[in-house]
């Protein structure tokens, strides 16, 4: 199928992105493609405007080239190129828009579902388990073998993979006479709009209260979120970490992968929890905090 550059650039002005275009805008492509692996009439993006970029694409001209405007600096490129101040966010847009299959929303038969609380447009996919106290929003897209085992709210337009498990009680235990008693679960757990919840994922239920996903949270895969723990509002944990039992993460808080976070603790607002840390006390607004035990290395400037 031939997608018409005029097109594109009509469906952004339409969307209120800010963009330049130098080319041909009869120019079409028919593809997407790695600026490593490039193919004719085919799109593609770059984060970086230098001599690198520039030899990649020297000796194309049937391309269309999503570039940051630091690129208007090279002018003997024969490429098409539409200029952004976000060339990854706008190339995003347009594969989404005019590349991406569009999800057949439905409840897969061999879904168990006990709740009747499902809102509008959701898809539930196979062989998943919802409890009857489970509230779902609009447009939210549930994947394969996902189970939500305990009362929860799902908020609109947010997307859990394949494998998520949400609403196990949480490790909790007490020792009496040289034995173990469990600790009883009575919360639940709260998820926000627009969160995305990675493949394999395991959120526990609260002891009392809920645990807490705010809005605009993303999880990656493989990640352990523990009871009563609270993600504030655009907060961001990556692959195989865990956040211990009633921690806390303020708004906007980015934990890098293969992070750890020990019970209790408080990660202040716009801070970055390093790769591979281990984070034992609590960490102020705006920092950068890495190693083992994690120790403040510098202020986070975004």
């Amino acid at each position: 199928m031939k997608i018409y550059v005029k097109d594109i650039c009509g469906f952004l002005k339409k969307s209120e992105i800010s963009f330049s275009y130098k080319g041909d805008m009869e120019f079409y492509i028919i593809g997407f493609a790695p600026l490593k692996d490039l193919k004719e009439y085919s799109i593609t993006w770059t984060r970086t405007a230098d001599s690198e970029v520039v030899k990649k694409l020297k000796g194309y001209k049937n391309i269309f080239l999503v570039a940051p405007d630091e690129l208007k600096n090279f002018q003997d490129l024969a490429v098409n190129i539409l200029y952004s101040q976000n060339p990854k966010a706008v190339f995003s847009v347009i594969l989404n828009e005019f590349f991406k299959e569009k999800e057949e929303m439905n409840i897969s038969e061999d879904a168990t579902v006990l709740s009747s609380g499902i809102g509008r447009n959701v898809s539930i996919g196979k062989c998943c388990y919802i409890h009857k106290d489970v509230k779902i929003g609009n447009n939210v897209v549930i994947g394969n073998n996902v189970c939500i085992e305990c009362p929860a709210t799902i908020g609109d337009d947010t997307i859990i993979h394949s494998g998520v498990v949400i609403g196990t009680d949480g490790f909790g235990y007490y020792k009496e006479n040289g034995v173990y008693h469990k600790v009883p679960h009575f919360g639940g757990v709260f998820i926000g709009e627009r969160v995305e919840i990675g493949a394999n994922t395991c959120i526990d239920r609260g002891t009392m209260e809920d645990t807490y996903i705010g809005n605009d949270v993303k999880i990656d895969n493989l990640c352990h979120i523990a009871h009563n723990v609270s993600i504030g509002d655009g907060g961001m944990v990556i692959a195989l970490s865990l956040l211990g039992g009633s921690s806390v993460l303020e708004e906007d808080v980015y934990v890098a992968p293969g992070a750890v976070l020990m019970d209790h603790v408080t990660i202040g607002k716009d801070s970055l929890v390093g790769m591979g840390a281990v984070v034992t006390k609590n960490v102020a607004e705006n920092k950068v905090v890495a190693g083992i035990p994690a120790k403040v290395i510098r202020d986070n400037l975004g």
